[in-house]
């Protein structure tokens, strides 16, 4: 016995001896391999050129100074902010990228005011993460080295980053170009090709190829679970205010922010080959307000966030069409080529089988003229209705709580005698639940149908736990059914919220 464990520790101490210097250091120390990013003049490039030289090659460039024409440069500081923008609702996130409980504002899980924000963010763990709300494209410009054909007219989103220093994302990738410009502070970026995909160790997502993330830890790389990532070159950045960086799409990045700082991230379509006829000229920038933008947020209700790019899917639409038909093929056969392709992601399926066959958006057959000439709108339908985060929702607080948790946590605090409404919100708001005060009051109200307080079997029988989409996960098959059927709801409901506010804010646009 006591040679096996000597020659285990003989084997165990030979392979910490043998691992590589970097190993338990953290990313930007853990291998010799990295050298500066790539920096270029943004006054000698043109719409065509920047597109060129880095969105057709996929090659990450830092452009010094970009930014500083944005009205934002000079206005946004917290007051300015607070006090011309304050009602409007924002995304909320911990500084630690999936370290941390989603952060509870004054709206509820995940969603705070400006107004509140700003009265937090220097104190308690809070990262603004959202869409820029439209009110604020009015304060920045489409910088000149985008401003001109397809590249143009492919914005599909602007991304808006605050926090006041500390945070820290961990290794992933996103799926849309993007042209990320800092306002304030200083942020430092590594980048890594997804050529080397093989040696990151990607964690399984939905999504597959187009975002996700390693599942390295960049605080402390660790080369016994993970030996390959020694191998992988990398490039760094140092990006100051007014500084932009262009990020290909599923390019691996990491970020880190030391100080106060706001950023703006331009989110443009994924494919490399824009025309770009006639945008060999120096271009203008353009006030925000002034460019199309695919997707919209108002300020207030669902975001689109991440949501796929909507020629996307109809290049999916048209590259099964071509797999599977000639000519043309009936709704139902080109649904059923469909499924095939998404049957994996119930949500998804059942989405696509309401416009297909419910809502017939493309009628009775299809052809592939059909799809080539499929306006935008009608892209963005089945974008948004694929694109299903509950991080999204308003609401988002009915799809992270988990009902049996809740219904298990009040039943034993009203096991001996019941409870009022302040009890009921310390319960609510505080571990494992980690509520919102907002979404317990409203829980409260139905249990108790207008009395003071609850008790053991008014929180056993209550049908009002209904409200959240999570379950108890047993992992037994019949639940494994049922949580897939209340995912297809939850996404059917939000993506009917998402086209309600479509309908009312081009109805308000219009007027």
């Amino acid at each position: 016995m006591e040679m096996e464990l000597l020659i285990t520790f003989l084997l165990f101490t030979c392979c910490v001896l043998a691992l590589p210097d970097g190993h338990g250091k953290p990313l930007g120390e853990h291998n010799d391999l990295g050298t500066p990013n790539l920096e270029d003049d943004f006054r000698s490039l043109t719409p065509k050129s920047f597109y060129d030289k880095y969105v057709s090659t996929r090659t990450p460039v830092i452009l010094r100074g970009l930014a500083k024409t944005f009205p934002a440069f000079d206005l946004w500081t917290d007051d300015y902010i607070a006090k011309n923008y304050g009602d409007l609702i924002v995304r909320l996130e911990a500084k630690k990228e999936k370290e941390a409980h989603i952060p509870v504002g004054e709206v509820g899980m995940g969603r705070s005011t400006f107004g509140e924000f700003f009265g937090r963010y220097k104190t308690d763990n809070l990262y603004c993460v959202s869409e820029v709300p439209g009110p604020m494209y009015k304060d920045l410009e489409l910088p000149q080295i985008m401003n001109c054909g397809e590249l143009a007219g492919s914005l599909a989103e602007m991304n808006l980053w605050i926090n006041s220093g500390g945070a820290k994302s961990i290794i992933h990738k996103d799926a849309h170009n993007q042209l990320n410009c800092l306002l304030a502070g200083s942020k430092d970026w590594i980048f890594i090709n997804n050529s080397y995909n093989d040696w990151i160790y990607q964690a399984e997502e939905i999504d597959g190829d187009q975002g996700g993330f390693s599942l390295v830890n960049p605080e402390e790389v660790n080369y016994i679970t993970f030996p390959d990532f020694v191998k992988i070159p990398w490039t760094y950045a140092t990006v100051h205010a007014g500084d932009c960086l262009y990020l290909p799409p599923r390019y691996y990045h990491r970020v880190k922010s030391t100080d106060r700082n706001f950023a703006v991230s331009f989110l443009f379509g994924t494919s490399s080959l824009f025309d770009m006829k006639n945008c060999d000229v120096k271009g203008k920038s353009v006030n925000l307000e002034n460019v199309p933008i695919q997707w919209k947020y108002p300020g207030h209700g669902v975001m689109s966030m991440g949501n796929d790019p909507p020629m996307g899917w109809r290049d999916e639409f048209i590259n099964v069409f071509n797999s599977h038909f000639e000519g043309e093929a009936t709704i139902d056969n080109f649904y059923s080529a469909l499924y095939e392709e998404v049957k994996d992601v119930p949500y998804v399926a059942s989405l696509l089988q309401d416009i297909l066959l419910i809502d017939n958006l493309f009628g009775d057959n299809v052809s592939l003229e059909t799809l080539q000439n499929a306006p935008l709108d009608l892209w963005s339908k089945v974008a948004a209705a694929a694109s299903y985060d509950p991080y999204n929702d308003p609401d988002m607080e009915h799809y992270y709580i988990d009902a049996h948790e809740v219904r298990e946590a009040m039943a034993n605090a009203a096991y001996y005698e019941d409870i009022g409404l302040i009890k009921f919100l310390k319960v609510y708001t505080s571990e494992p639940i980690n509520g919102s005060a907002r979404v317990g009051k409203e829980l409260f109200a139905k249990i108790s149908e207008g009395r003071d307080s609850v008790g053991y079997y008014d929180i056993r029988k209550t049908k009002a736990f209904n409200v959240f989409y999570k379950t108890h996960d047993r992992g037994d098959s019949e639940m494994q059914e049922r949580n897939e059927a209340v995912q297809v709801k939850a996404a059917a409901d939000m993506a009917a919220k998402q086209q309600l506010q479509d309908v009312n804010t081009n109805t308000k646009t219009e007027l």
